[in-house]
């Protein structure tokens, strides 16, 4: 128990660096941008940035596939079937590469007609950016395949090296070059540059590793391509539902209103550092919940449920509050008070909207590492379609702030669904319903009761009960205290249940 501890926490704290830097420079660049180009060009930079994001949908969850195969054959000692699996999967990814070029080169092509409100001096420098940024991504998907590799071995730490160090040095680099021009072509180069170098130094720790490791087009083994696109087959059914839930919103923003794009990809960049945070810590669950699969401990592997959702949910709670708090004056530290003023109301919702969403992420993960995605399916394929139908009735009826009231409730549905349908028809994993929904959910929320509380007649009571601002803070103070008292209690109740289990 002691070891799979150790191995969770080391690589969570991997895969937070590894987030982190990734996130760090995420909004390091918006920092700089918004003072250094003009609105119209940040806006594009952002339409890019999400364009672009579209490859990393397009992996059909082969990275995750090799990870969790990988750490089964390394813990059956079968060197042959790691060749074969690693060798297959870059094949894989390497069609995947095509099938991108295809894509982005389409969106490229159409450009003009697909976003038509861009302005048309801005259109050329923005295809040339896409170009090169497309060009990366096909390179960067069977390069990814040592990601997975170096996951799978239970060696998170150099991804986080590798992918982090190439993620700050590439904002150096756009930072350095957005002082001397605002090419977005320049910009995107100077991006690209950088993920390429991580890519190529993962690829050289895995060999250095996994010395025996080979590589070649002759190890592609049509068997395990099957078995690889039948596991993957419900992954990337996920992968496009999450695209219709969280990678579709500025674009569809863009097509529609160009000059909202701004103020809504700074938000989404917020939360996506978040997200990152969180999928971050989620993921190094993969390698060892796939071990304890093949030692049949699924009672433990319950427990790892319900305790990771429970802090999570702690954690959600304490960030969203606190956002509610100081976000508006934070926001101007970040993105000066012009796009602070519009950027607040979406950020509020999305923040939201990502609490409830990642109170399903430790089950999903779960469901990921045991091979039982496709129980999954349903409640993520409602979700996007609900996600893309809303926000584009939202964005024609109020504007940028309906697609983020799109999000929150999409993501509300498909949690009820998880929790009532998902876990009640995946018996492989019987979960107790109510005990996860009462401990992993409703505890942390009630925790922060108070503070939600004083939120909530926030704007009520000030006018109409005619409080002094000493006792406006005395009473914040008040709920501030008992917030700290239960979120304490609660903590503590969790650890002690952690040691009975030992």
């Amino acid at each position: 128990m002691r070891r799979l501890r150790y191995t969770v926490v080391k690589n969570a704290l991997a895969n937070v660096v590894r987030g982190g830097a990734s996130a760090i420079a995420a909004l390091v660049i918006p920092h700089f941008l918004t003072h250094a180009l003009d609105h119209e060009h940040f806006a594009a930079w952002s339409l890019l940035l999400q364009i672009a994001a579209y490859a990393n949908y397009l992996d059909f969850g082969l990275q995750t596939a090799v990870a969790r195969y990988l750490a089964q054959a390394i813990e059956l000692g079968d060197e042959g079937r790691r060749d074969r699996l690693i060798s297959t999967t870059f094949g894989l990814l390497m069609l995947a590469g095509v099938l991108v070029l295809a894509v982005l080169g389409a969106i490229i092509w159409w450009f003009p007609q697909i976003f038509h409100s861009v302005p048309l001096q801005t259109v050329s420098d923005l295809r040339v950016a896409l170009v090169i940024m497309t060009a990366t991504a096909c390179i960067m998907l069977p390069v990814s395949t040592f990601t997975g590799v170096l996951i799978g071995s239970h060696r998170n730490e150099y991804p986080a090296i590798a992918i982090g160090g190439s993620r700050i040095l590439g904002a150096i680099a756009v930072l350095v070059t957005v002082r001397y021009t605002q090419s977005l072509s320049l910009l995107a180069l100077s991006l690209c540059s950088f993920q390429l170098l991580g890519g190529l130094a993962q690829y050289h720790i895995a060999e250095r590793l996994l010395p025996g490791m080979r590589v070649r087009f002759s190890y592609v083994d049509h068997a395990m391509a099957r078995e690889l696109i039948g596991y993957c087959s419900t992954l990337t059914i996920w992968s496009f539902s999450m695209l219709l839930i969280g990678g579709l919103d500025v674009t569809i923003i863009g097509y529609f209103d160009f000059s909202a794009v701004a103020q809504y990809s700074l938000a989404t960049t917020l939360i996506s550092f978040f997200m990152g945070l969180s999928n971050s810590i989620f993921s190094a669950l993969l390698a060892p919940v796939a071990m304890l699969q093949s030692r049949k401990e699924y009672e433990r592997i319950r427990r790892l449920v319900t305790t990771s959702t429970r802090l999570n949910t702690y954690g959600c709670m304490a960030l969203t509050v606190a956002a509610f708090f100081c976000g508006g004056n934070l926001l101007k530290i970040w993105v000066g008070p012009a796009y602070a003023a519009k950027v607040l109301p979406i950020l509020e919702i999305l923040l939201v909207a990502q609490t409830v969403r990642l109170t399903g992420s430790a089950y999903a993960v779960v469901l990921v590492a045991l091979g039982l995605q496709r129980y999954g399916l349903f409640p993520a394929v409602v979700e996007g379609i609900l996600n893309l139908a809303l926000s584009v009735l939202g964005m024609r009826v109020i504007g940028a702030v309906g697609v983020a009231w799109a999000t929150l409730i999409a993501a509300a549905v498909a949690i009820a669904m998880q929790v009532v349908l998902i876990m009640q028809w995946a018996h492989e994993i019987k979960m107790n319903r109510s005990t996860f929904a009462w401990e992993g959910i409703v505890q942390p929320v009630l925790a922060f009761s108070p503070l939600i509380l004083w939120l909530v007649f926030r704007e009520w009571h000030v006018p109409h009960l005619q409080f002094s601002s000493l006792g406006d803070r005395f009473l914040l103070v008040g709920c501030l205290f008992l917030t700290c008292v239960f979120v304490w209690n609660g903590l503590q109740r969790h650890i002690k249940a952690s040691r009975f289990a030992g």
